[in-house]
């Protein structure tokens, strides 16, 4: 689940991010909740009390502005994703978001594209550090699968194929979703039919990744993606032998 604040006095801005991050969950299968709120001091009574995965802050607000209420919030939460929303820039502004942190800032009038790339971010941060479950849902179905589960994903015909641990689901999603979902920290599309879990990766075998689990499997490696595998098991090598 993704947990999102939208803080803005303006119902329009507020109600348009409310629908852009709604039509996102809709669109990955991943379930959200948002709460709006109408000033700075509003969302600082509740925030104590309520854990956020991202907060959309407006810049320009009567009273508590954005700017102090994202200096508020960093004395909790250091590390709670913020974007600013604002009509336009200035040099204070963007000078005190990094001095706060600030994850972006969006433009208003806020496009759909933006704040897709930004919860896109944050969910897939989220999978990889918290063990997030990956929510599948099939026609009447929904099931939910530990990421740490996955030795590897897999297209056949229509479906994508997921193999686990413990058994195999299908999906009907593309494996570019999935791709997106996971991020690159842990899963590498290694060929275009096939995205592997680096926690389960025995070696290489001329044109192959070896997977370790009950069984060996042998998965293609595309010569147009081997190098980008090599890298990323470099990179986990590294991260993880010390």
């Amino acid at each position: 689940m993704l947990k999102v604040a939208i803080c803005d006095d303006s119902s329009m801005y507020s109600e348009k991010i409310e629908t852009f991050v709604t039509r996102f969950g809709a669109a990955n299968l991943v379930e959200v909740k948002t709460e709006v709120f109408t000033s700075g001091s509003q969302l600082m009574l509740y925030f104590g009390e309520k854990k956020f995965d991202l907060i959309f802050l407006d810049i320009s607000m009567p009273g508590l502005d954005g700017l102090e209420t994202a200096s508020r919030i960093r004395k909790i939460d250091l590390s709670v994703p913020i974007v600013f929303c604002t009509s336009y820039y200035e040099f204070t502004n963007i000078q005190r978001s990094i001095q706060i942190g600030a994850k972006d800032f969006l433009k208003k009038p806020i496009v759909y594209k933006k704040v897709e790339a930004l919860l896109n971010q944050v969910y897939n941060q989220k999978l990889i550090n918290a063990e997030e479950k990956l929510i599948l849902k099939n026609q009447n179905e929904v099931r939910a699968i530990q990421i740490s589960d996955i030795i590897y994903l897999q297209t056949q015909n229509k479906a994508v194929v997921i193999h686990t641990t413990q058994c195999n689901f299908v999906s009907y999603q593309k494996l570019y979703k999935f791709e997106e979902k996971l991020g690159e920290k842990l899963f590498c599309r290694c060929h275009n039919s096939f995205l592997i879990n680096l926690d389960y990766v025995e070696g290489l075998h001329n044109d192959f990744v070896v997977m370790r689990d009950k069984k060996e499997v042998l998965i293609p490696v595309s010569k147009y993606k081997k190098e980008q595998l090599l890298k990323m098991l470099a990179n986990y090598v590294s991260m993880y032998s010390s």
